[in-house]
């Protein structure tokens, strides 16, 4: 995936070639947004965050090929973004809930159907009711594919605080999809924060 994603990169600086700058877009977006929204607690801001990058990008492309670690280097300039727009707007808007998480289970008629609804409604709820951090560090982890280390490095916390971010997350994931299901109605609220 790296080769293909310096290929993007190389292309768009060498050619100009939009339709590689695109795939390049198409790739990382959705998890910047979900990244970016984490960050500043609005949807719109995020997507505005997002696309104000690649334009950056876009308009300095001859630049592209000293990006060594695309991902760092993406995640890293959204990251300082969505800092500087924070402090430029001084208010935090409400966290808008996750439209789906990536959760797939194998086919197997309606009643496959009718049970993939309600666990990815259930994932989501769990997902979107822990700690803002705990969140954050999860999304980072299981949906951007980042390691521990690059987690701790982008939100400069230890990997050990990590570490404790994702066996919290599981656990009250976990606790959640335990729960029977006349109990799952308003039961996985967020917990009292660890402080960490």
């Amino acid at each position: 995936m790296d080769e293909m994603i310096k290929s993007w990169l190389a292309r768009a600086a060498a050619n100009d070639c939009r339709e590689a700058f695109e795939k390049l877009y198409l790739h990382f977006a959705p998890g910047m947004q979900a990244f970016a929204a984490t960050l500043v607690e609005d949807k719109d801001a995020a997507l505005d965050l997002v696309q104000d990058l690649f334009v950056n990008l876009w308009v300095n492309r001859k630049n592209l090929t000293a990006i060594e670690r695309p991902a760092s280097y993406l995640y890293h300039a959204l990251k300082n973004n969505a800092v500087n727009d924070l402090k430029s707007r001084r208010r935090v808007a409400p966290l808008m809930a996750e439209a789906g998480e990536r959760i797939a289970l194998a086919d197997g008629g309606p009643e496959t159907a009718i049970i993939r609804k309600e666990t990815r409604q259930l994932l989501e709820n769990a997902i979107n009711n822990l700690p803002y951090k705990c969140r954050l560090v999860f999304r980072l982890i299981k949906e951007d594919g980042f390691r521990y280390k690059e987690v701790a490095h982008l939100l400069e916390i230890s990997v050990k605080t990590v570490e404790a971010h994702m066996r919290l997350a599981y656990s009250r994931i976990v606790e959640c999809l335990e729960l029977e299901p006349s109990q799952h109605l308003g039961s996985c609220k967020p917990g009292k924060s660890s402080g960490i």
